[in-house]
């Protein structure tokens, strides 16, 4: 089995559902084994932050979905939760950061742009080319994303009736 090639972080307070429905979508074109989403593909009882750890040094495509709460969202204390060390958002990207994957921002709904006081790191965040991903014109960004992608030598999956033809 291979590794996935696309790796989807998100904020499970705001971005689980277009997380979701990216994932869906992204599995559709490239297969459902070339995409990771951690809701559904880690298995139950596995320590997460060591299976996203390995998934993510296999050097992935990560697409990050910046939503208002990426990096807004706060934790009891109310400070930043993105500046904790600990925060999974923060672990994943700085985790792909220092493999070397190509990370690639997705600016969802009311999202301008990228926040410029970012911790270390992620402040190279900045430096990435973007994508809008907006639910009022999902279709048209989603296709931007899929031809990023392909352009990154992800290959679209070849359906299961045409390999078998190319068997016979």
């Amino acid at each position: 089995m291979t590794a996935p090639r696309i790796f989807i972080s998100y904020r499970t307070s705001d971005g689980a559902d277009k997380a979701t429905a990216l994932a869906r979508e992204l599995g559709q074109v490239f297969g459902t084994a070339q995409v990771f989403l951690d809701k559904e593909d880690l298995p139950a009882g596995v320590p997460w932050r060591e299976a996203v750890a390995a998934t993510l040094g296999q050097r992935p495509v990560l697409l990050v979905l910046v939503t208002p709460d990426t990096f807004g969202a706060l934790d009891s204390a109310g400070q930043r939760r993105i500046d904790r060390p600990d925060d999974a958002v923060r672990r994943e990207i700085a985790t792909a950061l220092e493999c070397g994957a190509v990370v690639l921002p997705l600016l969802a709904d009311g999202v301008e742009g990228l926040a410029g006081d970012l911790p270390p790191p992620l402040e190279r965040l900045g430096e990435r080319t973007w994508r809008p991903l907006r639910a009022y014109d999902w279709r048209s960004d989603s296709q931007r994303i899929v031809a990023d992608l392909e352009a990154l030598g992800v290959r679209r999956r070849v359906p299961h009736w045409l390999r078998r033809s190319a068997m016979a």
